[in-house]
């Protein structure tokens, strides 16, 4: 994905590093990343919390192909099955998609736990893509200059597979 030599100067590098959710509240700075982006090859996908919850569902209903993933459509809004629809998150030929998500304040300021789930979604999606050399990285608009979420797709340490054994009563 990235050079040694080409990293650093990178637009993408930069978006990467720390994790694929970045914050954004100056509109000036978030469309000079959507430009950056775009001239990588990235495709963009734009969903809007500004107007209703169900609206923000159709949106990304829409942009995961709902139906043809589960047979039924709009997304419910439930964060389970939003995470089971970014594994076929739908990437194009370059495998390089950018996520933005306008007025995502309005979304946390409804229900802070739920947003941050949201959040946590798609940075363990992001993650997981990456297994698979399909780049996924999401651009967060809020009003709010305060908002911060941490822990976001947190894993844990995990038995390598020669290792692994259940654990069997009084072990």
């Amino acid at each position: 994905m990235f050079t040694e030599a080409d990293c650093q100067g990178r637009p993408d590098w930069h978006l990467l590093q720390n994790g694929a959710v970045n914050l954004f509240h100056d509109p000036e700075i978030l469309a000079r990343a959507r430009a950056d982006l775009a001239s990588l090859g990235y495709e963009l996908a734009e969903i809007s919390c500004r107007e209703s919850m169900s609206s923000f569902e159709r949106q990304f209903s829409d942009l995961l192909h709902w139906e043809d993933q589960f047979g039924y459509a709009p997304w419910s809004g439930k964060l389970d099955a939003l995470n089971d629809g970014m594994r076929d998150y739908p990437f194009g030929a370059s495998e390089r998609s950018a996520l933005v998500i306008d007025g995502f304040h309005r979304l946390a300021s409804k229900d802070a736990a739920y947003a941050h789930g949201l959040l946590d979604i798609l940075e363990s999606a992001a993650r997981d893509h990456l297994l698979f050399g399909r780049t996924l990285v999401a651009l967060i608009q809020t009003d709010d200059r305060s908002y911060h979420a941490s822990g976001l797709g947190a894993r844990r340490a995990n038995w390598n597979s020669r290792e692994w054994r259940p654990l069997r009563p009084y072990d």
